[in-house]
């Protein structure tokens, strides 16, 4: 590994052609990526203000007993693994074909884990309405011959819904879409868990355009979400149809997995593409430096990066951070940026070795709190069954691990109001455990466990969402031109498999339309929203 990276001082490196990638997560560490392959020559410099890149995405194999955040120690292959962040990826569409062709690239066909469609964690998938965890109907003669209690109504909206009149709304809730075609009882305790397991967001905030754009394609194009998912979906673009064809399975691994992961957890690829970057004589990875504020160079064709008491001037940035620490560092210069709230989430890990689970899938979980129905331990997001959901990550295959997800828009009712800098692990930790207890009569004592909190870790994407975009693509077109461009969570999709695509399709915008070196175009990252 070329370990000077760590070393050097900001206001040493002095780049002709030059490219600043803003934040190590795994939108920046993809970015590099792709530009380092793409265009060797091009100097690129990746800036991380913690001390370690990899963003929300953690793995962290721990000891017996309880951990108030993930230990920074040695791995023991002995330990249990938990993950602080995304857990398992999904190979579908453009975003899973990119990861599965970087993950190949980057030689970790042996560390990889693939979960067939046919196993149980990805047939059973739970919902806890009316005081029991509720198996999802995986067939048509399952919905209609076993319903349960959650998908009473269900039937009876899908039949009614190509009767309903369409929408003229330019975009509405995921709530006012669903409930609006559907029912009510749909939008709260169907839609509005599953925009739980995702977003850990509030189903009637959330754009359904930017969120689910399935359903709102469906009903502009067929006048029927129904008949529309049907129907032919909206064509890729030649970028995003250009990741599917890499893979050169003919598909096969997207037809039989349902999810993939790594036997070391997540952070393997992180780990991976972090020694890969090292490896590059163009690319340089700093850490532990904090950017202040970005301005124009005074001709105007630069700009300069201000990091604690040091400065640099590049010929791009490219921004993975967060929109609002973008907003503060271009000293609120374009609109937008700060509009959408991000959540807090509370990730509790348990894993036992003296208890069994009687359920044999994926996870629950929970309805939007205003259900008529209420959650019996408010701000519960929903349970994961590790061990069921990723078989072949521990030794002992007799330990149940399961992953308790707290807080997000319910944060103040999960935590009596408290501030996430006020909240006392062990008492997250109670909290978890008090829901194991009443969702899934837990009582024991587990083995090992382990709270972490991430402060506004999900963008939360409100309506009107992708209007603002296109509003703000215009001002940084006019503002900054060929200077800055961005990708990342906050603005087209929060899942690594998202984050990874945006990335190497903003990549290749940069280089095939002349945006870097002859700067014949200008591409700011968010041009795909008004095409």
């Amino acid at each position: 590994m070329r370990t000077r990276a760590i070393y050097l001082t900001f206001s040493s490196l002095n780049m002709s052609s030059s490219v600043a990638i803003l934040g190590g997560g795994i939108s920046g560490l993809s970015a590099a990526y792709y530009l380092s392959k793409a265009s060797p020559k091009s100097k690129i410099l990746v800036i991380e203000g913690s001390k370690r890149v990899g963003g929300w995405i953690r793995s962290q194999r721990v000891p017996p007993g309880f951990h108030s955040s993930a230990p920074s120690i040695p791995t023991d292959p002995n330990n249990v693994l938990f993950e602080v962040g995304p857990r398992s990826l999904r190979p579908v569409g453009p975003g899973g074909a990119a990861i599965l062709s970087m993950s190949n690239d980057l030689e970790l066909q042996q560390e990889m884990i693939f979960v067939s469609k046919t196993d149980p964690s990805a047939k059973n998938r739970y919902i806890y309405y009316q005081d029991q965890i509720n198996t999802l109907p995986t067939s048509l003669s399952s919905l209609i011959l076993n319903q349960p209690p959650v998908f009473k109504s269900v039937l009876k909206s899908i039949m009614t819904e190509p009767f309903v009149p369409t929408s003229t709304k330019d975009d509405e809730s995921l709530y006012s879409l669903v409930a609006r075609r559907f029912n009510d009882h749909v939008a709260l305790n169907l839609v509005g868990a599953i925009t739980h397991g995702i977003y850990a967001g509030d189903a009637k905030q959330l754009s359904v355009k930017s969120t689910m754009r399935i359903l709102y394609e469906a009903e502009k194009r067929s006048g029927s979400v129904v008949r529309g998912m049907f129907g032919k979906t909206a064509p890729l673009s030649i970028g995003e149809q250009a990741m599917i064809d890499e893979l050169d399975d003919g598909g096969k691994t997207t037809r039989e997995t349902s999810v993939f992961g790594f036997k070391q957890g997540t952070e393997t690829l992180v780990s991976k593409l972090r020694l890969y970057l090292s490896q590059q004589s163009n690319v340089t990875i700093i850490t532990e430096k904090q950017v202040k504020k970005l301005t124009k160079s005074k001709n105007g064709d630069k700009l300069k990066i201000y990091a604690d008491d040091s400065s640099v001037q590049v010929d791009h940035v490219i921004s993975t951070i967060p929109s609002k620490k973008l907003d503060i560092l271009l000293q609120k210069s374009l609109p937008n940026l700060s509009h959408n709230p991000s959540v807090d989430v509370a990730v509790i890990n348990f894993a036992y070795d003296n208890i069994s689970l009687k359920y044999n899938g994926f996870g629950f979980l929970t309805p939007h709190p205003d259900s008529h129905y209420k959650i019996p331990v408010p701000g519960t997001l929903g349970v994961v069954f590790d061990s069921n959901a990723m078989h072949g990550q521990e030794k002992n295959d007799k330990l149940v691990k399961l992953t308790v997800m707290m807080g997000g828009h319910m944060w103040n009712s999960a935590f009596g109001g408290l501030r996430v800098d006020q909240v006392d692990p062990e008492f997250v930790h109670q909290r978890a455990s008090e829901a194991l207890r009443v969702y899934l009569g837990i009582e024991e004592t587990p083995k090992y466990s382990m709270v972490n909190i991430l402060p506004e870790c999900i963008p939360q994407y409100v309506v009107g969402h992708e209007a603002r975009l296109g509003e703000l693509h215009q001002h940084m077109k006019q503002e900054y031109g060929h200077l800055l461009s961005v990708t990342g969570a906050s603005y087209l999709g929060v899942s690594v498999p998202d984050c990874v695509k945006n990335s190497k399709l903003l990549v290749q915008d940069l280089l095939k339309t002349g945006a870097l070196g002859l700067r014949e175009n200008v591409v700011t990252g968010l041009n795909r929203v008004i095409q």
